[in-house]
């Protein structure tokens, strides 16, 4: 005689309603949370240019103490281009290191300028051989409304990150001398 199982009426397994109803949950909850990651890479990206920018200049500063010569952090703002160049005989070249290719501004992010030089379609922030540079800022807002500049208060001084809260500044780190 052949032994059959037979199987139980009352057997433990998900019904095909309840594995539908689970992922209606899941997204719903994706859904609700998408908008808020769409945020954090937004800001990621302000961050990471913003720090990029103040990398440039102070570069461009040592550069411009220890060559003898003068540089720029150019902005390109119609292109959404910026590069340092430095001056060779009597026109500026870009560099032909790393800091000399040209780097996009995304198109997430807005930028404006306070108190920076322009020419040719071209703002700058110049750097004499003596290391100064005059008052300027770079102001960088995202599409999420976050605010952030790099600025010089005074000739003599580095660059440094501020970020804009509630139109009040908050510094992103220590100033260094």
């Amino acid at each position: 005689m052949t032994n059959y199982r037979k199987h139980s009426i009352g057997a433990k397994a998900f019904t095909l309603l309840e594995l539908i109803l689970v992922m209606i949950i899941l997204c719903t909850v994706l859904a609700m949370a998408a908008p808020s990651l769409r945020g954090f890479f937004s800001s990621r990206q302000l961050n990471d240019m913003t720090e990029h920018i103040l990398a440039m200049t102070r570069y461009a500063k040592v550069q411009s103490v220890f060559e003898g010569r003068y540089y720029r952090v150019n902005f390109d703002a119609n292109k959404r281009l910026y590069w340092i160049s430095y001056l060779r005989e009597s026109q500026y070249e870009r560099l032909s290191n790393n800091f000399g290719n040209l780097y996009s501004i995304p198109t997430e992010i807005d930028i404006s300028f306070d108190n920076v030089s322009y020419d040719n379609g071209i703002y700058y922030f110049e750097f004499d051989p003596e290391g100064y540079s005059k008052e300027a800022s770079v102001r960088l807002q995202d599409n999420q409304e976050n605010i952030q500049e790099v600025v010089c208060y005074s000739p003599a001084e580095n660059y440094e990150i501020v970020e804009i809260i509630d139109g009040k500044n908050r510094y992103k780190e220590e100033k260094k001398d």
